[in-house]
């Protein structure tokens, strides 16, 4: 774990450049370019708040705050997971050419995937103030502990899923249908605690976006500071997940050239 953050930092010039190009170069040549990363996040936003503010109605005051401050770390998430699971193989050609730590190129996705997320921040706090639903300052000094665990997490499970997909191709694929499952057993649409469903109430508390979710909502919705418990969990899920990614990633990275 260590000689990776070692690697990482001495190539950190790499992996800014990697940075740039997957944040630039996605939409290149299209009309709107680096908006898109911001339009069709929000387009999606606006799809599930009319449907459940109108169709499904929701019981919750102000549920278009509820709804954002939700999505957009799952964003965060599901885009690193989804595009860093095949960066391994869709940078092939530059593994099998030249050295360069192979960490790199997960890593390099998930911080643009952080930097979009950081820009979207902004437009969720202006929804916030402008909506009139307002900041607990106290409530905001978790939200870097937020942050930090999201990154942490969705780094490590990257990483994890990245190296499986040189050796297992079906991985990439079999994420998208993971996260189409995923977003509806994270309570994103809906309140954890107006769950019911004794079965249901145990996926949400096994499943570990819930607790990185919820620390968002703690501090942006209801607008306190997340229980102590939560917050461990968000932590030790976090920490073991990236710590278990680099030990991951660096065993199976090996052979990822012969096996390219």
């Amino acid at each position: 774990m260590f000689e990776t953050l070692h690697e990482l930092i001495e190539y950190r010039s790499m992996v800014f450049n990697m940075v740039k190009r997957d944040i630039r170069g996605r939409y290149k040549g299209s009309l709107l370019g680096f908006l898109w990363n911001f339009v069709l996040p929000l387009m999606q936003i606006v799809v599930y708040i009319m449907v459940f503010t109108i169709i499904f109605r929701q019981d919750i005051e102000n549920y278009y705050v509820y709804l954002i401050v939700g999505m957009i770390p799952w964003f965060m998430f599901s885009d690193s997971v989804n595009y860093g699971s095949g960066s391994v193989v869709d940078n092939s050609q530059l593994i099998t050419k030249i050295y360069f730590p192979r960490s790199v190129i997960p890593v390099s996705i998930v911080i643009s995937k952080l930097v979009n997320f950081l820009i979207s921040m902004v437009f969720v706090f202006i929804v916030i103030i402008v909506g009139g639903h307002g900041l607990d300052p106290v409530a905001l000094i978790a939200l870097p502990l937020a942050v930090a665990c999201l990154f942490l997490f969705s780094m490590g499970l990257t990483m994890i899923l990245a190296a499986l997909n040189v050796y297992m191709r079906d991985v990439q694929y079999l994420v998208s249908v993971i996260l189409m499952m995923l977003i509806w057993m994270t309570p994103i649409m809906y309140v954890h605690s107006f769950v019911d469903n004794d079965f249901f109430q145990l996926i949400l508390n096994l499943n570990p976006l819930t607790y990185l979710v919820e620390m968002f909502q703690n501090a942006l919705y209801w607008k306190v500071l997340p229980p102590l418990d939560s917050a461990l969990i968000a932590v030790g899920e976090s920490v073991v997940a990236v710590a278990a990614g680099m030990y991951i990633y660096a065993k199976l990275s090996v052979d990822f050239a012969e096996v390219l």
